[in-house]
């Protein structure tokens, strides 16, 4: 069985790496998540891809342990993230949409932090941090510090801190926002890597093209609900559409677009 509370059980053989069981949030009369519930496999890609406001991120936060549902369960490696926060943080890697790193603390010294936190050996440690500065063209600026950054710095620099430690599982909001295109493009490779690799990845967009490039399954959430699951190949077939954002916009809805047009008016 999955854990059901905060005791440490023995997580079944084939058991999903991430579980969201009948998720249901409530911001006083708002209600984010409807019964969500999906699952996600070792070495899976998977996608959350919704609209701004349709639930992503807070289904990202309860996974983290950042907030609590108002009813239902999500699970981490077979243990319910209530109740095993520790457990939780210490096997996950996180990229929030709009990362918030320390100001004064220069980009060598805030990797070093999280990379002794995360028990990385000595060596080891300073080997990763200037492989990651170099590979993510930050080497330049690493003993400057973080307040002059640019975005799209900051962006690389918070994916170097969720991922230093090699994480099992990978939660990424919206990871390529604030990339030029040279980068977003290196992003996704990574992240196809490491699902190839045997991380599992739960990411949100809201860009229906990167999901079709690198995810292996999608959920469409809309309204705090899910919609539908299935590989890129299963929801086309599904809903008679050439793209995955042909099929965004059948099972979301849209109006009559060409009523919006300029030539409309």
């Amino acid at each position: 069985m999955v854990d059901e509370g905060p005791e440490t059980k023995v997580i079944r053989k084939n058991a999903p790496v991430l579980e969201a069981r009948n998720l249901v949030k409530e911001f006083g009369n708002v209600k984010a998540l409807r019964d969500v519930s999906f699952s996600v496999r070792k070495g899976e890609v998977f996608g959350l891809l919704g609209s701004n406001g349709a639930g992503k991120t807070t289904a990202l936060k309860i996974f983290v342990g950042l907030i609590r549902p108002s009813s239902g369960s999500a699970h981490v490696l077979g243990h319910r993230v209530v109740g095993n926060d520790l457990y939780v943080k210490a096997n996950i890697g996180y990229l929030p949409e709009t990362p918030t790193l320390y100001e004064t603390m220069t980009g060598y010294e805030l990797l070093d932090i999280i990379a002794t936190l995360r028990k990385l050996d000595p060596k080891k440690k300073k080997k990763k941090i200037a492989y990651l500065a170099e590979v993510l063209e930050l080497e330049n600026a690493m003993d400057q510090q973080i307040g002059t950054y640019s975005k799209g710095m900051r962006q690389k620099l918070a994916f170097a801190s969720a991922i230093i430690h090699r994480p099992k599982v990978l939660l990424l909001d919206e990871p390529t926002a604030g990339l030029d295109p040279r980068f977003s493009k290196f992003f996704k490779e990574w992240i196809r890597d490491f699902g190839r690799t045997g991380t599992t990845v739960l990411m949100n967009t809201h860009l229906t093209l990167i999901a079709e490039e690198i995810c292996d399954r999608v959920a469409i959430i809309d309204a705090g609900k899910i919609i539908d699951v299935g590989t890129i190949d299963e929801l086309k077939g599904k809903y008679t559409a050439n793209t995955l954002e042909d099929v965004f916009v059948k099972v979301v809805g849209g109006g009559d677009w060409r009523t919006l047009l300029p030539s409309s008016l």
